[in-house]
């Protein structure tokens, strides 16, 4: 079975990456009520994020931050606000027992906080008075890509592939569809909907075109049943602090096939 794509997509919108971008001074005695430091050990990076290994007082944990100038040696401070349990990365081949993906980073040595991912990338508004949302991604539109033309016309279906709702997704926007397939992974309970990847063989690992999320209330699938998933069709869809998706099914139901 194909590990989750993106495994930061993976529904880790809980992940709120600060959004002020001006620098913050601090010490560790001085720490805002919440950081806790550590000694990193080993960095691993990945799709723009840093994996840190550190040892916060004799104990060893992972710590996921957006990238920044950071050294093996260095200590650093972070919120412990959002961890996750048997975490799978894709594009570092590991699984993670348990891994802190903090928002709130600071240099301990350097005296600086860490910019937000909008930051770092050049999204960040400019105004001096912007909106308290600036830089989360909430208010902010995506820029359209130009895209290539879908490798064969559309054509409807009873049923499509996995990759088919990827190729034809502008057509099929807001449009109810069906796939039959094997569901990835389920996470509960992020921004009160559950998350059911699944995918059919279908689709380009590489262009992350052969796992597709279905969003529901409820559901208790577990990762390996076979299900003709079906509901409606979202395109480009920002759920802002980075995480972006092409294609996305909401209001989704599940059959279980045996």
């Amino acid at each position: 079975m194909k590990l989750l794509k993106l495994a930061l997509v993976a529904l880790l919108s809980q992940w709120v990456i600060a959004s002020d971008a001006k620098p913050k001074t601090t010490t560790e005695a001085n720490a805002p009520k919440g950081i806790f430091y550590g000694k990193i050990l080993e960095i691993k990076e990945a799709m723009g994020y840093k994996y840190l290994k550190v040892d916060e007082n004799g104990k060893e944990l992972w710590v996921a931050i957006a990238n920044a100038p950071v050294k093996v040696g260095e200590k650093i401070g972070y919120d412990k606000n959002t961890i996750m349990k048997d975490f799978k990365s894709k594009s570092l081949g590991q699984e993670f027992k348990e891994i802190i993906f903090a928002s709130d980073v600071y240099l301990a040595q350097k005296n600086t906080r860490v910019k937000s991912m909008k930051a770092l990338l050049g999204l960040e508004k400019k105004e001096a008075f912007a909106d308290p949302h600036a830089g989360m991604g909430m208010n902010e539109p995506k820029k359209e890509e130009k895209e290539e033309e879908p490798a064969k016309p559309f054509e409807v279906k009873d049923f499509y592939t996995v990759e088919e709702v990827y190729m034809w997704k502008k057509s099929l926007k807001g449009k109810k569809v069906k796939v039959k397939g094997t569901v990835y992974k389920v996470s509960h309970q992020i921004m009160k909907k559950d998350w059911v990847h699944i995918g059919d063989g279908t689709g380009n690992e590489q262009e992350i075109t052969d796992d597709l999320v279905f969003t529901c209330k409820s559901t208790d699938l577990k990762a390996g049943s076979t299900v003709v998933a079906s509901g409606e069709v979202v395109v480009d869809k920002d759920f802002g602090y980075g995480y972006f998706y092409k294609a996305i099914v909401k209001d989704s139901i599940f059959e279980v096939k045996k």
